[in-house]
């Protein structure tokens, strides 16, 4: 890791555990994230800067990876006693700028999937639920520069190549500093876990949806053809062999598409009627969306491997062996 560039893990409020963000030393004193709006990470965060002479008054730059509450929560409050400039990809423009207002205009997308994956009332109820609460976690921050795929940014007194590397999220950006072969990945790279890859809506009315895991996957290959020697995650311990985690995160969701194959093999499913066997132990609504989000995201390999294909039954989609009956 370059000698100017620090990690700090800020304790969340969240079942994830600690956040990882950045501390870049120079012109502008930078920040990579900044954890969630919460009393607990922001008292941590005071302190891991004043361990490093400095405050939060000092800050110059924010720059955000992409958009989810744990990475993005306290942007707002360092701007507001900083003056920092903040810095990210066009997808988490205005998800940043009005969270709630994404909610609203997306709500006709879920709301249409949720009928079609067969998703029970009550479990619908769970996950919008979930979903409100997590505004609690950010306040509004406006964005001052855009950065996307080729940008170059200097900070920790070495200079980064951006890659856009949606997956995880939609605006998730990755970080590269050619000379140390070290990648910023956030939560692109995880050591302990797979990233899940979280379904969005599209931006446009009438699009098709992102396919989040293919891109995961894509995106990882990519990262992983730049030969690493050290990647930052947004969350736990740095990954040293970049290489070999992303063979075996490929291996696995592979793996896992097979076994739901498997499963269709013997009729066809609704998306909700995957979730209880692959998933059977899953208790809150956050939990139920992102189990939805990886199995859609495997049924999405399927169908670009011409495995499978949605069958449409009524109001319901099917999810079957490609050119079987139901």
């Amino acid at each position: 890791m370059p000698p100017q560039l620090h990690l700090i893990a800020l304790p969340t409020p969240f079942p994830v555990g600690p956040v990882n963000v950045y501390l870049a030393e120079g012109e502008p004193l930078t920040l990579i994230d900044t954890g969630p709006k919460a009393d607990v990470s922001r008292t941590a965060l005071e302190a891991a800067l004043q361990t490093q002479g400095y405050r939060v008054e000092d800050l110059r730059r924010v720059i955000l990876t992409h958009h989810h509450a744990d990475h993005v929560g306290l942007a707002a409050e360092i701007v507001a006693r900083s003056g920092a400039e903040v810095w990210t990809h066009p997808y988490n423009v205005p998800l940043l700028n009005d969270y709630e207002a994404e909610r609203d205009r997306n709500r006709p997308f879920y709301r249409q999937l949720w009928v079609e994956s067969g998703v029970p009332a009550d479990i619908v109820e769970a996950m919008d639920k979930a979903g409100s609460g997590l505004s609690k976690w950010q306040d509004p921050v406006n964005v001052t520069q855009l950065i996307e795929e080729g940008d170059r940014l200097t900070f920790a007194n070495a200079t980064w190549q951006v890659f856009h590397t949606p997956g995880h999220a939609g605006g998730l950006i990755c970080l590269w500093e050619a000379t140390s072969r070290t990648l910023l990945a956030n939560d692109h790279i995880l050591n302990h876990i797979s990233s899940n890859p979280v379904l969005e809506a599209p931006r446009v009315a009438g699009e098709a949806r992102p396919q989040r895991l293919v891109q995961y996957i894509h995106h990882m290959q990519r990262m992983a053809a730049l030969n690493p020697a050290l990647a930052l995650p947004g969350h736990g311990e740095l990954v040293t062999d970049v290489v070999g985690l992303v063979n075996q995160r490929v291996k696995f969701h592979l793996r896992r598409a097979d076994k739901i194959a498997e499963a269709l093999a013997e009729r066809p499913l609704t998306l909700w009627e995957l979730v209880k066997p692959i998933f059977p132990r899953l208790t809150r609504g956050l939990d139920f969306f992102l189990a939805l989000s990886e199995i859609l995201g495997h049924l999405d390999i399927l169908v670009e491997r011409s495995v499978v294909e949605a069958k449409p039954d009524g109001e319901q989609v099917r999810w079957g062996i490609k050119n079987t009956a139901l």
